[in-house]
């Protein structure tokens, strides 16, 4: 009997230790993979938390409509028959506008995207002007390049690819011609000068206006600015100076501000032989307060193109500040 019990105990023990053994290494294993899978659903879930950068296309057409959305329907991506592909696009004035790689343009109009290059839209408008650099010679050769080019310059076929659509703007603004764009004007007080301005920016006009007056109360230099002024402009129907790209002084959204002397300053850099060596010395600015309030409301300020310059331009393009991540406090 007692070599029995030995032989069975024997036994037990040779199949106690493996399953001590394999319940160790489960037990190891379950918490190593748990670990794993908690570590890796964070994760997950951080990556999911992190916003998709959107490309290119769906930037521009979100941020179009972000910027007008009074008149702008929401962006949304689209197929057509003749697009399998698609291509994103928003509702404007009775039409579906497509990105069509930059060109932003109504859908019957599609089939000749390649008559047109795309449409500029400044992607980083700035707060304050980057520190100066001396770089005339190398603005010197390129404005030198750009004539010789310019007067070597042969006729192309392919000449009319180097216009951009204006069917976008004419839609957003209602303006198709030049006799429609004076329908569009008002007629306005501001600063003591008649202003022909679209009536969609004549409200936000007479606040900018407020928010200067208030100012000029308590600033000097803000009211010796006011006093100063020679010139408010507004509407203007014309191209860009040496383009056949429409001015946005032809939609009344563009407003330019000169001062009754310049005094030997710069404001607009095709008036200005050397005008890449000109620093911001030599440049006719507004008050910054000014500036900061024009840009409040949506518009930037031409003073920042820092070379191709024009300190006395105001443009209404909140798209631009969406773009640029920069807020609008009165928008």
């Amino acid at each position: 009997m007692k070599n029995f019990l030995r032989v069975i105990s024997g036994k037990l023990y040779l199949l106690i230790i493996p399953a001590v053994i394999l319940f160790a290494g489960y037990i190891f294993r379950h918490e190593s993979v748990s670990g794993y899978n908690e570590k890796d659903a964070e994760l997950a879930d951080l990556v999911q938390e992190q916003p998709e950068v959107p490309n290119r296309a769906e930037r521009i057409m979100k941020t179009l409509s972000a910027a007008y959305p009074d008149r702008i329907g929401p962006a949304e991506f689209r197929t057509l028959d003749d697009d399998p592909a698609g291509d994103w696009a928003f509702f404007l004035n009775g039409s579906w506008f497509y990105y069509a790689e930059g060109r932003i343009i109504p859908e019957e109009r599609r089939s000749w995207a390649a008559e047109y290059s795309p449409i500029r839209i400044n992607q980083n408008y700035q707060m304050e002007l980057p520190p100066w650099e001396d770089v005339a010679a190398a603005w010197e050769t390129r404005s030198r390049s750009r004539e010789e080019a310019r007067a070597n310059r042969q006729p192309r076929p392919d000449r009319q690819a180097t216009v951009r659509p204006q069917y976008f703007f004419e839609a957003l603004w209602n303006i198709a011609d030049r006799d429609q764009a004076w329908e569009q004007q008002v007629e306005m007080e501001f600063l003591g000068f008649t202003l022909m301005i679209h009536s969609y920016l004549e409200q936000k006009m007479r606040l900018i206006e407020e928010i200067i007056i208030r100012e000029a109360e308590t600033n000097p230099a803000v009211r010796q600015w006011i006093d100063s002024l020679g010139t408010i402009a507004g509407w203007n129907w014309r191209n860009i100076r040496g383009s056949r790209n429409r001015s946005f002084h032809s939609y009344g959204i563009a407003i330019d501000i000169l001062p009754r002397n310049l005094d030997g300053l710069a404001t607009y850099w095709a008036w200005s032989p050397q005008w890449w060596d000109i620093p911001y010395a030599g440049r006719w600015h507004p008050p910054d307060e000014v500036i900061r309030t024009f840009e409040s409301f949506g518009f930037i300020w031409g003073g920042k193109w820092v070379h191709n310059f024009d300190t006395m331009h105001f443009e209404y393009r909140p798209e631009i500040f969406i773009l640029s991540d920069i807020p609008m406090t009165n928008f």
